[in-house]
């Protein structure tokens, strides 16, 4: 009897499949979202923090220490150690415009993969290996370009980066991170890397809430690259942020992370199962969004790209004012643009 053509290395390929053709449980499209949202992004919000694994938090009025000042130019750059949720530490800088009394916002600039860290955004530069093809590459001192603007600004390093490598300063021991590590860890508790990653920013917007003049002010949210993602997350689930732009990264997960392998502190258990890109960024709705790639973005490919922002737009359209959301695909490979991040930061975030 003849048998069928077999196939026995098709795993991946059925896997893609079925994630791309079942239904999201808590989609917006299939969970009522157009009927009620309100109720929708309350009960997805609340699914979605679940499924991040937030930790039991130990730490709720953390101690903080500044630990050097430099002047740069525009603007001073102070690095600070923030206690975490959990008890060990935060390490972030806080760019100061030069002359500023009292901020009109503050802005959270967030990196991704590489190992500088928040050095890069801060504009940091010591003469590492790599250090300036990483800055000049992928245009990644953003947070100095917004503090010479004028903006106050944020910049945590994220755990498993840089200073906060567990394998040691990443640019000595030659490995770029240690998000693996902890992502295979934070699973078997429940918990995921980006989860907690999203937990520590919560923390340090508490922290900043306690800080004279800046306790009422409009905050927004930028980050480029895995700092995109930290974004989409935290501005989905924390309604604080006022102002967000997701850079290098908007697109569906189907045509992103699952259809090619990307590092494994993107994967969340049971993501898909819920939820797709869009139906996350629709709880951002109707708060101001701008969502970025570019021509040669393998991250966040242009295809994808559009197709989520077509179906984004939409809700948009129907809860919000559409013109909250906004999109730049620019000429070039995956890095930050300010063409109109700072226009865009401008007009919903200064006002």
């Amino acid at each position: 009897m003849a048998h069928p053509k077999l196939q026995f290395r098709s795993t991946i390929q059925l896997l893609n499949k079925i994630g791309t053709d079942m239904p999201r449980k808590l989609g917006y499209d299939e969970a009522g979202g157009r009927d009620d949202f309100n109720k929708w992004q309350a009960k997805a919000r609340k699914k979605l923090k679940e499924l991040l694994g937030f930790l039991p938090a130990s730490v709720t009025q953390p101690r903080s220490w500044l630990l050097d000042t430099e002047q740069a130019e525009g603007f001073s750059r102070e690095r600070w150690a923030l206690e975490s949720p959990f008890g060990d530490h935060i390490v972030f800088y806080r760019l100061v415009p030069d002359g500023m009394e009292q901020p009109d916002c503050v802005l959270l600039a967030l990196h991704g993969h590489g190992p500088f860290g928040a050095d890069a955004v801060a504009g940091v530069f010591l003469d590492r290996p790599g250090e300036k093809e990483s800055i000049t590459n992928a245009n990644y001192d953003f947070g100095a370009q917004f503090a010479r603007r004028g903006y106050l600004v944020y910049a945590p390093c994220h755990r498993g980066f840089a200073q906060r490598c567990d394998h040691g300063n990443p640019w000595e021991v030659g490995q770029g991170s240690s998000c693996v590590d902890i992502n295979a860890r934070a699973i078997l508790l429940g918990s995921t890397d980006i989860g907690i990653r999203v937990q520590d920013t919560m923390h340090l917007i508490g922290h900043i809430r306690r800080q004279p003049g800046e306790e009422r002010v409009p905050l927004g949210c930028v980050g480029l690259s895995g700092g995109g993602h930290t974004t989409e997350m935290l501005a989905a689930v924390d309604t604080r942020i006022d102002v967000a732009s997701i850079q290098g990264y908007f697109s569906y997960w189907t045509e992103q992370i699952m259809d090619v392998t990307h590092c494994n502190c993107n994967y969340v258990p049971h993501l898909l199962e819920y939820f797709e890109q869009d139906d996350v960024c629709a709880l951002i709705c109707p708060r101001p969004l701008l969502v970025t790639t570019a021509t040669q973005d393998t991250v966040a490919p242009q295809k994808s790209f559009r197709k989520a922002y077509r179906a984004l737009k939409a809700i948009y359209r129907e809860h919000g004012d559409e013109r909250a959301l906004q999109q730049e695909i620019f000429d070039g490979g995956h890095a930050f643009t300010g063409v109109k991040a700072f226009g865009f930061f401008d007009r919903y975030l200064k006002g």
